[in-house]
């Protein structure tokens, strides 16, 4: 993308509207966010967008009347339109009422990607020389985060694999090498801490970032002293465990 492309998400549910915003700011996009379609009409008026996505199921004004709102004043801007798989609506449907594109959730962000770039005629430029992209193991039971983390993580040229507890992750590890390990601390069957101690004590060379939506429970502090090698309190923005990342790999290769 030579000039940053600025995408409005719409969407009522507030953890999905943050990790989509999170995720295309991750990929160079300019984003920004809506809680519903009155909100979404009034930032429209003062800042211009090049693609808007919304969800179609939303209080106040759903995204069928927000499609409609946009095509009667600016027939151009292209709507995606995303709704869950519980709400009976079709692509034809979407289609019919003037949309641009249509997702149905749950949708793998290499998808949405893919989508914006069809509907904007942009594809995103290689730079550099190829290396082999470095294998991230991420553990998480929040399916819709885990797999959100691993599509980005794929957009960011990592080469990720994921478990959704501690002990498939560790079956995974006792059979693949992996560079660098994201884990939740909060899981059934094997929580992260005993994931994280398994690794340490069979001396497995891995850095391992700890992350958490319970920082008071299980500190930062906490969880440097048992091994770990990074810590993120969730929410985090993506750019922050990208960053984090990369310092890790650094280090590894200086020593």
């Amino acid at each position: 993308m030579n000039q940053v492309t600025k995408v409005l998400i719409v969407d009522d549910e507030e953890k999905t509207r943050q990790l989509m915003i999170e995720t295309l700011s991750a990929l160079g996009y300019s984003t920004f966010g809506a809680r519903d379609g009155e909100e979404a009409l009034s930032i429209l008026e003062q800042q211009k967008m090049d693609l808007v996505i919304t969800d179609i199921k939303m209080p106040k004004m759903n995204g069928l009347s927000l499609l409609e709102s946009i095509k009667a004043k600016e027939t151009s801007l292209p709507v995606l339109l995303i709704t869950g798989y519980n709400f009976n609506y079709t692509m034809e449907q979407a289609l019919q009422k003037g949309a641009d594109g249509f997702l149905a959730k749950p949708f793998r962000i290499g998808k949405i990607e893919e989508a914006i770039e069809n509907l904007l005629g942009t594809k995103k430029q290689e730079t550099g020389k190829k290396t082999a992209p470095k294998k991230i193991l991420v553990v998480d039971d929040d399916e819709v985060l885990r797999n959100m983390l691993v599509d980005t993580l794929s957009s960011l040229d990592y080469s990720p694999s994921s478990a959704e507890d501690g002990e498939k992750a560790w079956c995974i590890l006792q059979k693949e090498n992996f560079d660098l390990v994201i884990t939740d601390i909060k899981m059934p069957h094997m929580d992260g801490i005993t994931l994280l101690k398994k690794i340490k004590e069979n001396n497995l060379k891995t850095p391992v970032v700890m992350i958490t939506a319970y920082p008071g429970a299980y500190p930062e502090d906490k969880a440097l002293v048992e091994g770990a090698d990074g810590y993120l309190p969730k929410p985090f923005r993506i750019e922050k465990i990208d960053e984090l990342m990369r310092n890790l790999f650094l280090e590894k290769e200086e020593f």
